[in-house]
């Protein structure tokens, strides 16, 4: 019968199962009444609420009359933010990076933003916006954040193993709150390629120090250190960075950084025992659509980098360009397969390959490009067949079907390729090669657990190779 909610605020759509001649359902006046109120507070209005009400059951008729009337109240401003349930985090280091526009015009998006700002800085193991039961003098609404903070400390690890690549193991402590600000300071170590049947074993070690709400509530200071050494079958690097910039989040999906770095290092390969020197201002952008970050089923991830250069010596001076996207799409009932694939590209402009640092250049084969291919199996020789070393264009194709056969064991079917070019995409001395496989997920409260078995498909022919670790390929 009649469906009347009233009055409402511009641009409020009631549900649609709320009409004359639809079904007679409790839950859709209630949805209806929560449409209308939201609106209202969507519109500044934060104490909008329903008021007078005439539900009527024709039974004769087989009809249902509702009228609501809504009360809209006044429209109302942030007041100031309390601060409860701090112990170590200083209450206007909270305030900042909440970042509540206090003294604005209210807005339940503005109360949902400022929440999760204090949820990403990773202080607190939870937090709430709770609002005023009254406006306080001027029509100003005062909020309080109820937080409750994490533990100082933390440690983490991670291993994976591949037969050719061999075994990387990595680990991090961190210190979560070092000067009550929400300071962060992280030490990063890896050792990979133990017993790899292509090099040496790689080690890098790092540190990190983040600071939230710098310039920006969005916006993120971030100052790092980095030392490497890798041992691979064309050569072995010996490297130090040193970086400083700031990560800026501009949605819940975009978010982009801007660094300026520092790098050294010292080459040894069969041109002889070299040394570069540049220095950098790599800026990303990355989009992020997924539905899930650690088992996507649907959506995508675009990221870009674009890296000037300025080398010193004998290092030459350019542009290192990379992108990488990644598609899922679901099929079936509770998107029992999932179809998912992986673009990748770089190049390397404005230098010679001779003058670019060996970091910068690009090899094919692997788990993050090529399975079924050994480890940075594809690079272009120089000097004839003499010395291998990376190339300056890169572009990779990881495509994957994966299907759910169990709640939480599911099988996959894998299909790679890659390409590497000397100084680009279309010279003689770039080659593809591909590779193909199965593997199998177990689902676990942090990802899947992933198995791998792949074949070379074109290229060389290395024999079955095995990838195991946590969460899906990409």
């Amino acid at each position: 019968g009649r469906t009347q909610v009233a009055p409402l605020a511009p641009g409020t759509v009631l549900p649609p199962a709320f009409a004359p001649a639809a079904p007679a359902r409790a839950g859709s006046v209630r949805a209806a009444v929560a449409a209308a109120v939201e609106g209202w507070r969507d519109a500044g209005h934060a104490r909008a609420e329903p008021g007078r009400q005439e539900i009527v059951a024709d039974h004769p008729r087989a009809t249902l009359d509702a009228a609501v009337e809504i009360v809209p109240g006044p429209r109302l401003r942030f007041g100031a933010l309390a601060v409860e349930g701090n112990a170590r985090m200083r209450a206007e280091r909270i305030r900042a990076i909440a970042g509540l526009p206090e003294g604005e015009v209210f807005s339940p998006a503005d109360l949902d933003r400022a929440a999760g700002r204090l949820r990403r800085s990773g202080a607190f193991r939870s937090v709430s916006l709770i609002e005023a039961e009254r406006a306080g003098p001027g029509d100003l609404l005062g909020i309080t954040a109820r937080v409750e903070e994490e533990k100082l400390r933390r440690f983490g690890f991670g291993a994976e193993l591949s037969t050719f690549e061999g075994l990387r193991l990595t680990g991090y402590w961190l210190h979560r709150n070092l000067g009550g600000g929400a300071e962060r300071l992280r030490f990063d170590g890896e050792i990979a390629q133990i017993g790899s049947r292509t090099g040496g074993i790689d080690y890098r070690l790092g540190a990190t120090f983040t600071r939230p709400a710098t310039l920006t509530p969005d916006t993120t200071l971030t100052l790092g250190l980095g030392l490497a050494y890798e041992d691979e079958p064309s050569y072995d690097l010996l490297g130090f960075e040193a970086s400083g910039g700031l990560d800026h989040v501009f949605s819940d999906r975009l978010s982009g950084s801007i660094r300026a770095a520092y790098r050294q290092t010292r080459v040894e390969d069969r041109l002889g025992n070299r040394g570069f020197r540049s220095l950098s201002l790599p800026a990303t952008l990355t989009w992020d659509g997924r539905d899930d970050p650690f088992n996507p089923t649907r959506g995508f991830w675009l990221s870009g980098e674009a890296r000037p250069f300025l080398g010193f010596g004998f290092t030459g001076s350019g542009w290192r360009l990379t992108a990488d996207a990644r598609a899922y799409r679901g099929l079936g009932e509770g998107n029992r397969l999932v179809l998912a694939a992986r673009l990748q590209a770089g190049a390397v402009l404005g230098t010679t390959l001779a003058e670019t640092p060996r970091d910068f250049l690009f090899y094919s084969g692997g788990g993050g490009t090529v399975r079924g291919q050994e480890y940075n199996a594809l690079g272009v020789f120089v000097l004839g067949e003499d010395v291998k070393t990376g190339g300056q264009a890169f572009a990779g194709l990881q495509t994957e079907a994966r299907v759910r056969i169990t709640g939480s064991l599911g099988a996959v079917a894998f299909l790679d390729a890659g390409f590497v070019g000397a100084t680009g995409f279309g010279d003689d001395a770039g080659d593809w090669h591909a590779g193909a496989g199965l593997g199998l997920r177990y689902g676990t409260p942090i990802g899947p657990v992933r198995l791998d078995l792949g074949l070379p498909v074109s290229g060389e022919k290395t024999g079955l190779q095995v990838y195991i670790g946590i969460g899906q390929t990409f």
